[in-house]
């Protein structure tokens, strides 16, 4: 086969054959490594939000109820209501419910093979007149127990706000998780 002069491409004597050759290659391993690369640091957010997802259709289904009664400051009786959730024998989400006067706080943990993906924590006025107004809020993301993402909503800091968010949460986590551990146990024997 001829090549017609036109598109045939000249050669200095001293180019090597494969240059040509190697720069296609290197621009396409490039043009398909690229996206694959932003796309992987965006991909933890897919995963916790797809087991998040997951995790809520079982614990529609399968959530159970407890209620824990503490003392709070100055002999102030304080109730704790508690939901989780079990999948296959591991506990895959849990959330603790209480008010402090006119202030109803909310915990919820997310995990994910006994490891903390998400925490939650809202504090909301008690019988609000809308139901979603949410005074403050925060929200951390996690990935092998090192915070990955934490976001805020709502007015400043509360009870709930954390000095060190990368530590805190999971100070809290697992002081949670153990006592809930604790109870189930309980429960069963119960």
């Amino acid at each position: 086969m001829r090549i017609p002069a036109a598109i045939q491409t000249s050669r200095r004597p001293h180019q090597p054959n494969g240059l040509s050759l190697t720069m296609i290659m290197a621009i396409v391993a490039l043009s398909f490594s690229s996206p694959a690369f932003t796309q992987s640091r965006y991909d933890w957010r897919t995963n916790i939000d797809q087991v998040i997802h997951e995790t809520d259709s079982i614990s529609l289904k399968t959530q159970r109820t407890f209620y824990l009664n503490k003392i709070l400051r100055k002999d102030e009786p304080l109730k704790e209501t508690w939901y989780y959730t079990r999948h296959n024998n591991n506990i895959i989400v849990f959330e603790v419910r209480y008010r402090i006067d006119s202030l109803e706080y909310t915990e919820t943990y997310y995990l994910n093979r006994g490891r903390l993906i998400c925490m939650e924590l809202y504090e909301t006025d008690f019988l609000s007149y809308y139901e979603d107004e949410i005074k403050h809020g925060e929200v951390f993301f996690f990935d092998h127990d090192m915070l990955i993402q934490y976001v805020t909503v709502g007015n400043g800091l509360t009870d709930l706000s954390f000095r060190d968010p990368q530590y805190e949460p999971l100070r809290r986590f697992y002081k949670r998780y153990i006592e809930l551990q604790k109870n189930i146990l309980s429960l069963a024997t119960n």
